[in-house]
């Protein structure tokens, strides 16, 4: 375990330095091991985290992927700053009781943002049209923290206090159902049908919304959470600085709506500055933040520009085409590879090597190659460690190519007091969709060390030249490399 290195280090933070899907569940159950607390301070159900222990997988939307140290005492808490669907959580609490796994240590924030029926409404009926479409996943993460900072969000503690959650609903959808009546009632019906909204339960022809099933449907979920919501933020503050704390980021640096290539991000700061407030802390009292990226590819769900993906618009479109799944692309391409000439169906080879699938949407992630500018960008704010995985995937592949910098290709653009002009060198990105749109990556190739790792165990072992990309990605970031995935499971992991 790496954290012998550290004694002194009590507060630790696992972020993606990318767009999310880098392996955050893996190394947080990896850590969980050390951790006596394991935090999550952003997002929602957007997220999916992913675990493989012994042949088994796990896929965690909202509660913390330590809660498979439950039954060892570990206490998982949903902080603050994240939004939650009891929909969802409730259903996976039934997932870990037919497992056989305990939830008796879960906590959630009383302040912790509550999702609601009209959120999820609000939220799928923007990405049915292409004028402004961001890729979301549907499930109301930004329309529930929009009316959070409008201050006619409602909270988990809400639920606990019936009255007074009937009072603050009916305001909430008052605006809503105004708006929601000049929509085709047809559209309106068939979003409603959702799984998520509990297939048509709470849609009424007449009023929009059965304020009626919704009260009844929270309130039954408060009584099933009732005993887990609480005060976590002073529960942290107080086991800060003598026990051991992990915090559990979600989605991924470049997604953060303050630091993440906007317009296309997530609704909530998925950076460590982001993630500790999300807990009750600040990023001063996070002793080491170790920042994930895979390797030698990246990905990314949804619409949004990614310089170096193999494919280009073409790849974009494929992978945002309602239908396509894994077994879509077996079908149609069941003969590419890592090694394709072809950069569209080499994509196709890297994902279906990796596995990149939305774990939370099932869509086909969109395949680049490492992008050091965005790498350069992420690690500023805050990143002191780097984690590598996925270095398995590409066993394989005989030529590696990563992005080192770019040149811009797009129109005069200014950046504050500075004017971008066709021509220009980027070396750390601007996460900026209207500049990154027109960037065109500048690459490095390196042989592939053609040698199966999925078996080492240390780092002497791994093929030399694997070990001289990993050198070279550490020297241009400026950040030690600390730990390597070689695979899906713990054992898996190399330590340098």
């Amino acid at each position: 375990m790496i954290m012998e290195r550290y004694p002194n280090a009590r507060t630790i933070a696992i972020v993606c330095t990318q767009w999310g899907d880098t392996g955050k569940g893996k190394f947080v159950d990896y850590f969980a091991e050390w951790a006596d607390i394991i935090a999550r301070g952003t997002g929602g159900a957007n997220a999916g985290h992913t675990i493989v222990i012994n042949g088994t997988q796990y896929i965690f939307h909202l509660i913390p992927s330590g809660i498979l140290y439950d039954k060892q005492g570990k206490m998982n808490v949903i902080g603050n700053g994240t939004v939650v669907y009891p929909y969802v959580i409730t259903h996976e609490l039934t997932i870990l009781q037919k497992a056989n796994m305990t939830h008796n240590n879960l906590r959630i924030s009383h302040r912790a943002k509550l999702v609601l029926p009209q959120h999820i409404v609000l939220d799928r009926l923007r990405e049915c049209g292409a004028d402004g479409k961001i890729g979301t996943t549907g499930r109301g993460i930004g329309p529930a923290y929009e009316d959070h900072y409008a201050r006619i969000g409602l909270t988990m503690n809400d639920i606990l206090n019936p009255d007074s959650f009937v009072t603050k609903l009916r305001r909430n959808l008052k605006d809503k159902v105004q708006f929601l009546r000049t929509v085709d009632p047809e559209v309106l019906r068939e979003i409603m049908q959702h799984e998520y909204l509990q297939f048509g339960a709470y849609f009424n022809p007449n009023t929009i919304f059965d304020e009626d099933a919704i009260v009844a449907n929270y309130l039954s979920y408060a009584e099933v959470l009732r005993d887990m919501i609480c005060d976590t933020d002073e529960m942290v503050r107080c086991m800060w600085g003598r026990h051991n704390i992990l915090l559990e980021g979600a989605q991924g640096h470049l997604l953060s709506v303050d630091f993440g290539t906007y317009q296309f991000v997530t609704s909530s700061d998925c950076s460590i500055q982001g993630l500790a407030k999300g807990v009750g802390l600040s990023e001063k009292q996070v002793d080491i933040v170790f920042g994930i990226a895979n390797a030698f590819f990246m990905k990314r769900v949804g619409e949004g520009p990614f310089p170096t993906e193999l494919g280009g618009a073409h790849s974009a479109t494929w992978c945002g085409t309602k239908g396509v799944t894994r077994t879509t692309e077996l079908e149609q391409f069941g003969n590419v590879s890592v090694n394709d000439p072809d950069p569209f169906r080499q994509g196709i080879g890297i994902r279906m090597a990796a596995r990149e699938y939305g774990s939370t949407t099932g869509r086909p992630r969109r395949i680049g190659w490492l992008d050091l500018p965005l790498l350069r960008y992420a690690v500023q704010t805050g990143i002191q460690k780097l984690i590598l995985t996925k270095l398995d995937c590409l066993d394989s592949c005989e030529t590696i190519h990563i992005c080192n910098a770019y040149v811009y290709e797009g129109p005069d653009h200014w950046l504050g007091n500075c004017l971008l002009q066709k021509g220009d060198h980027i070396a750390i990105a601007v996460p900026d969709a209207e500049v990154l749109q027109y960037c065109k990556p500048l690459y490095q190739t390196f042989p592939g060390w053609n040698e199966p790792t999925g078996n080492v165990r240390t780092y002497d072992d791994l093929p030399d030249a694997l070990k001289k990309l990993v050198a070279y990605v550490s020297h241009e970031v400026h950040r030690e490399v600390a730990i390597l995935s070689v695979g899906p499971e713990r054992e898996q992991t190399i330590v340098r």
